[in-house]
């Protein structure tokens, strides 16, 4: 005769059992190594001249097959250069910023592979940054402004990847800031006028690699 304390632990052993797997498909965990290549607009340069480091963790929940919704950790280094040959001189302009960058993000997925998994992936989504270190070099008026960029950044996101197997992929995002890295109209001089004449905004494209346990 089986004891109901037995038929008890059974039950309680299968319900744990039932639960983590359930945990571990809708629950995963990822690895982001990537590159930013950035630019400011205002600061009188253009192009996407910028590269930094983009690096960290990303945790995920799986809504549906295809629908995700998913958090980022990053260490994410901004910022702008600008090469300059005045009398064939060189001239090197350069802005950095390092973030510690918190994308959260829904995507969508499609094109079912034979293996199972689907090759393509969208996201959207907003991305905050705190900012805990700048360099100006060059930037004779800004190099005085240093300590009056914005220490918090909130951006849109968007991006696509293409996964080449069910646990690796490589996507571009493209992050834009909604708030000025620098206000102008809030830092005067003596009489009045912005210390330096343009708002500073952020953007960047983002080449990175992403490994799901």
């Amino acid at each position: 005769m089986i004891r109901t304390g037995t038929v008890l632990f059974a039950m309680m052993l299968f319900s744990l059992t039932a639960h983590s797997l359930l945990a571990q498909q809708r629950f995963g965990a990822g690895i982001v190594v990537g590159i930013n290549a950035s630019q400011i607009q205002g600061d009188d340069s253009a192009g996407y001249n910028r590269l930094g480091v983009r690096a960290g963790l990303r945790g995920i929940v799986k809504l549906t097959d295809k629908t995700e919704f998913g958090l980022d950790l990053l260490y994410s280094m901004r910022g702008s250069t600008t090469e300059l040959v005045p009398n064939n001189n060189s001239l090197r302009y350069v802005i950095h910023l390092d973030y510690i960058e918190v994308p959260v993000w829904i995507s969508y997925k499609d094109w079912l592979a034979p293996d199972g998994y689907y090759r393509i992936q969208g996201f959207a989504g907003l991305s905050y940054g705190r900012l805990f270190n700048t360099r100006v070099q060059d930037v004779i008026i800004l190099e005085d402004e240093q300590e009056n960029f914005a220490k918090n950044d909130l951006s849109i996101a968007l991006g696509v990847s293409y996964h080449l197997s069910r646990k690796f992929s490589l996507g571009v995002n493209y992050t834009r800031s909604v708030v000025p890295l620098y206000n102008n109209k809030k830092y005067l001089n003596n009489v009045g006028l912005p210390r330096y004449k343009n708002r500073l905004w952020g953007y960047f494209l983002s080449f990175q690699g992403v490994f799901e346990f």
